[in-house]
């Protein structure tokens, strides 16, 4: 398999990455807090629980940025609306080089201008792939830690070629040239719209009363506020799109691109009704401060990025049914219950749990207690 392989569980104190009997032992444990925290879910019955790894690429955009891809190209894409440039068929880029003379064309011309410029001018963008900046953040210290040591687990076949990715690649780096130009667009016009004022100025005292000229003032000043407004927009816009990167110096990438397997664990339920429920946990930090708080006691390295993966792939399952069938089958395959290895290692796992008290003991003997249950159950 190529690519490096990020971790499901790091510990907090010195982000080193936790064997996998304790990898095994906890994520179930948190498995288990996430399904009895749902008063909904507390009767349902596992069918399968699993190690899914999911790809994703690194790849260079602009010299020193990266951004990331879902290379599902599924779960993830970059919906977003970008300023324009007013219409070619817009008056003002003709009526500037025309002769205004008179004080009352001059203001209606400046009145009309001021209504162009305030009809929205919004171009709706769309890359499918591309990964969220609170996922892509969130992910930067697990990639830091990926290794390319090989591991049990079942694997999300990537649909997205290389000329894909490229392509991908190709329509960011075009949709921040694109505000650039469209930056310089708005500078030209305000420019025009100045050396027009300063032309009309010179001609204030001879062909317009004061009254008029405090007009013609008071619109310039509005038109130029309108047209700095659409400037700050694509600023803003270009800062935006630029926190969809992340640079590659933060993870000493040098490389066109990276490939990379994301660890998570996913589970199946069956409720009372016989629906069916998909329950995933993304990758996790373990932190011991919260440990008499709740099961288990894990948090996550960004404070939205947990619950924003968690959902965005729970909820694609629940809508997705070609790729929920393709997911179940690989985790059919690679159903931790049924594996005679899993058996051992949570074993260990929770030995070592024990030792360490890392978990409340009252819940370790329930553990012990549920695993052996539904193996139970499954293997008949």
């Amino acid at each position: 398999m190529r690519g490096i392989i990020a971790p499901a569980l790091v510990h907090e104190r010195d982000l080193t990455i936790f064997n996998p009997d304790m990898e095994l032992a906890l994520m179930f444990a948190l498995m288990e807090y996430d399904k009895r925290r749902h008063d909904q879910f507390r009767e349902a019955s596992y069918e399968f629980f699993s190690k899914i790894l999911w790809p994703l690429t690194l790849i260079q955009a602009g010299p020193a940025n990266y951004i990331g891809i879902d290379r599902m190209k599924l779960f993830f894409d970059l919906q977003f609306k970008i300023t324009d440039f007013i219409s070619s068929k817009s008056g003002i880029l003709s009526e500037l080089n025309q002769e205004i003379n008179k004080p009352q064309a001059r203001i209606e011309h400046l009145t009309r201008w001021i209504d162009e410029i305030k009809a929205p001018f919004k171009k709706d963008l769309m890359i499918k792939g591309i990964i969220g900046p609170e996922i892509l953040h969130g992910l930067v210290p697990l990639i830091k830690l990926a290794t390319d040591k090989s591991i049990t687990s079942g694997k999300l076949e990537p649909i997205i070629s290389t000329d894909n990715l490229i392509e991908i690649t190709n329509r960011y780096n075009q949709a921040l040239k694109n505000i650039e130009e469209t930056i310089s667009k708005w500078h030209s016009l305000q420019q025009k719209v100045k050396q027009k004022i300063e032309k009309w100025r010179l001609s204030y005292s001879n062909t317009s009363s004061t009254k008029e000229q405090e007009q013609i003032e008071s619109k310039f000043k509005e038109l130029n506020e309108k047209i700095q407004k659409n400037i700050w927009a694509c600023r803003s816009e270009i800062e935006y799109l630029f926190h969809w990167a992340i640079p590659g110096q933060t993870l000493n990438l040098v490389v066109p691109y990276t490939e990379i397997w994301i660890s998570m664990y996913l589970a199946k339920i069956i409720l009372p009704n016989k629906a069916k429920k998909f329950l995933l946990l993304p990758p996790s930090i373990f932190s011991e401060e919260i440990k008499s708080k709740r099961w288990v006691p894990v948090d996550t390295f960004h404070t939205s990025f947990y619950s924003i993966l968690k959902e965005k792939i729970e909820s694609t399952l629940e809508i997705q049914p070609q790729l929920t069938q393709k997911i179940e089958t690989i985790c059919n395959a690679q159903n931790l219950f049924l594996k005679d290895e899993a058996n051992k290692l949570i074993a260990r796992g929770i030995d070592q749990i024990q030792e360490r008290q890392l978990i409340d003991g009252k819940y370790i003997k329930a553990l012990q207690s549920e695993w052996q249950n539904i193996t139970q159950r499954l293997k008949k």
